[in-house]
């Protein structure tokens, strides 16, 4: 009676202690830089995007290049486009290159599929840019 009782504890025990393939703490949503994102924001507001109807692009390339597409008023906000990297350093630190500003190193945090959040400094300013598609 007590090895009966013992393999029903015991199968008592890894039934409540198994795991699933989603105790792993992943979010449901895809986490992946490489698509086209819109710049919405920048804390501080170093860049005024309020000049020109459309905000700045930037496209992650899976080849870890970029393309960034900015709207300048004084050139009647006519797109102009610049090129730059970006390589994935861990799971959420990113560099990225800015055209005109330089290489960032900085931590990516997906809000969801379609937005996310890029934390870094300038000039020991920490600055955050939102990003979404």
């Amino acid at each position: 009676m007590k090895k009966y009782f013992l393999l029903i504890l015991l199968a008592g025990f890894f039934t409540l202690t198994s795991c699933s393939s989603d105790d792993d703490g992943d979010d449901d949503f895809e986490q992946n830089i490489v698509a086209t994102w819109h710049l919405t924001a920048v804390e501080p507001p170093l860049l005024d995007f309020s000049e020109c109807s459309t905000n700045p692009t930037i496209t992650f390339e899976e080849d870890e290049t970029t393309e960034w597409t900015f709207y300048n008023a004084e050139n009647d906000c006519k797109p102009e486009t610049d090129t730059g990297m970006w390589n994935q350093n861990t799971e959420s630190n990113y560099t990225v290159t800015i055209p005109g500003f330089g290489s960032f190193d900085g931590t990516v945090e997906f809000q969801n599929e379609n937005e996310f959040i890029f934390t870094s400094s300038y000039q020991t300013i920490p600055v955050v840019l939102y990003f979404e598609k």
